[in-house]
């Protein structure tokens, strides 16, 4: 029998109805939405309880969740509170005032020294090359040790040929300074003359964190996979997931999520990221809670490279359901009945696509993945979590198959039409 509980959900994107439909379908609760705005994905919802915060900086989001905290704890002092969150930020928001938090909730996020060796670029390579993954090739530019003059010098050697990748080695130090100027989440570079435009760019707006250019593994978007993993209160890996990406989103402020996927077993892959978290906990670093590694298949060699791995659990987790696990199971498992789950492959295939179908058959060429596709809507295996059976009021469905239609929008303005490398 659970124990009673409730979460609060820090954030209303679409990961965070998603965070919601996979409690409220597997426990019946409608758990608390903490944002400062209600998005499109939450409007007229029945699965959840809104909470309007002032989240306007980290100070006040802490002061709010505290005093929530404070006042669910008074209404029912037996229930169980955990919090949840899906942005590199707020995790480690949540990971640097962990013990205040902890009056009131449980706080299921690694600790800020695990957080901050896995998320950042470098660290990361160096632990993953060290387990058996391959990486693909990089250059660091820390902007906080140099001048600008210093800065424009910052080049790549001969072998980083153009076009490049260039992202920040720490995504937590980037996201407001890039929602507040305009940034790109990831930026392809033709030549060097856009490079230093960018080096340019980023020193004017203050950015004092690591920035870094990879190498291009060659492939377009459907060379890409996604690998989502929970690493239970003991550090053991007990749920993997994985999905096939089709198309990302490419409109600037999302460039590069996932839109359709579809999801697929690779067994060697989760025999590396096993290797990785037990790597971790051997060398004394304690990573909690849910991981999201991006991974791309070199089309020209067939060898599969990691580029990174986000500490949460990422946008589209809900194909994780999908595939046959419900990651909300793992987690009240473990944190609330003190009872974590054996570890599970979930590896049931299904199409995972927010847009719809025929602008997602536009941009795929290939006949085999094209005949897949199909097939998968002709057996009604595809998912999409805001379409929700339970969640049906005539207002929401009207709004969530209104947003369906504004991807075609989107794909007009930013994607036009399919290109070789998916940019």
């Amino acid at each position: 029998m659970t124990e009673k509980f409730q979460a609060v959900i820090v954030g209303s994107d679409i990961s965070a109805y998603a965070f919601a439909r996979e409690l409220n379908d597997a426990y019946g609760i409608k758990p608390i939405i903490f944002s400062r705005f209600t998005q499109t994905v939450l409007i007229d919802s029945q699965i959840v309880t809104t909470y309007q915060a002032d989240t306007s900086t980290d100070e006040k989001t802490i002061e709010e969740l505290l005093f929530l905290g404070s006042r669910l704890k008074k209404e029912d002092p037996a229930q169980k509170l955990f919090l949840l969150a899906n942005s590199d930020n707020l995790i480690v928001l949540l990971a640097n005032h962990r013990k205040d938090l902890e009056k009131y909730f449980i706080v299921p996020v690694p600790e800020l020294d695990a957080i901050e060796k896995v998320a950042d670029k470098e660290s990361f390579d160096e632990l993953a090359t060290s387990v058996g993954m391959r990486v693909p090739g990089s250059f660091y530019v820390s902007f906080d040790k140099m001048t600008k003059e210093e800065l424009m010098t910052q080049l790549p050697s001969a072998d980083f040929v153009y076009p490049l990748i260039a992202k920040p080695a720490n995504s937590s130090a980037y996201d407001l300074l890039r929602l507040n100027h305009g940034f790109k989440k990831v930026y392809v570079l033709d030549n060097e003359s856009q490079l230093l435009q960018l080096w340019n760019d980023l020193f004017e707006a203050g950015f004092d964190d690591k920035f870094i250019v990879q190498k291009f593994v060659q492939g377009a978007e459907t060379a890409l996979y996604s690998i989502t993993t929970y690493v239970d209160s003991k550090g053991d890996v007990t749920l993997l997931s994985s999905a096939h990406v089709l198309l990302q989103e490419h409109q600037p402020a999302t460039l590069g999520i996932p839109c359709s996927m579809i999801t697929t077993s690779y067994p060697m892959l989760f025999e590396q990221v096993q290797r990785f978290f037990a790597e971790l906990k051997k060398q004394g670093f304690t990573y909690f809670g849910f991981a999201n590694f991006d991974v791309k298949r070199d089309e020209e060699t067939g060898e599969f490279y990691f580029f990174e791995v986000n500490p949460r659990i990422g946008r589209n987790h809900f194909y994780i359901t999908g595939a046959g696990a419900n990651p909300m199971e793992f987690l009240v498992s473990d944190i609330i009945e003190n009872d974590p789950k054996k570890r599970v492959i979930a590896s049931k295939k299904v199409l995972y696509t927010i847009i719809p179908k025929r602008l997602l058959l536009r941009y795929i060429d290939n006949p085999t993945m094209r005949k897949e596709i199909k097939a998968l809507y002709r057996d009604g295996n595809v998912i999409n979590p805001t379409l929700n059976e339970n969640d049906k009021s005539l207002k929401r469905v009207v709004y969530q198959y209104l947003a369906m239609l504004k991807q075609i929008k989107k794909f007009r303005t930013f994607y036009p039409k399919l290109t070789k490398s998916g940019f």
